[in-house]
C-alpha cells in the first residue's frame, strides 16, 4: 500500500489564503489597541485563557508585555511602584 498525495492537497481551497500561525504577543497587542486603557498582567490573563483555552503563567504574560514595550508598541507606567501597567503608544508619543 502506498500513500500518494492527492493533486492539490497542499494548496489552500479556492479563494482562501493559507493560515499563518499568529503569536500571542500579536493577539495581545491587537486587544490593547482595540480596547485601549491601562493593561496589567491581571487584565491580560483572561484574554490568554479565552484564546489558548488553558492556563498561562503570569511571568509569560509579563514577558510578552515587556517585549511589546521594548519593540515600541506599548508605554510602561508605574516604574518604582507596586502597580505597573502598559498603554498603547500612539504615533506622536515619544519613548
Amino acid at each position: 500500500m502506498t500513500n500518494t498525495a492527492l493533486a492539490g492537497a497542499q494548496a489552500p481551497a479556492a479563494g482562501r489564503l493559507p493560515r499563518r500561525p499568529v503569536s500571542m504577543p500579536s493577539i495581545l497587542l491587537a486587544a490593547i489597541r482595540d480596547e485601549q486603557g491601562e493593561w496589567t498582567v491581571g487584565r491580560a490573563k483572561p484574554l490568554y485563557r479565552r484564546v489558548l483555552g488553558s492556563h498561562t503563567y503570569r511571568s509569560t504574560i509579563r514577558r510578552h508585555l515587556a517585549l511589546l514595550e521594548a519593540l515600541g508598541y506599548l508605554k510602561r507606567h508605574g516604574d518604582g511602584t507596586p502597580h505597573r501597567c502598559y498603554t498603547y503608544r500612539t504615533e506622536g508619543q515619544s519613548r
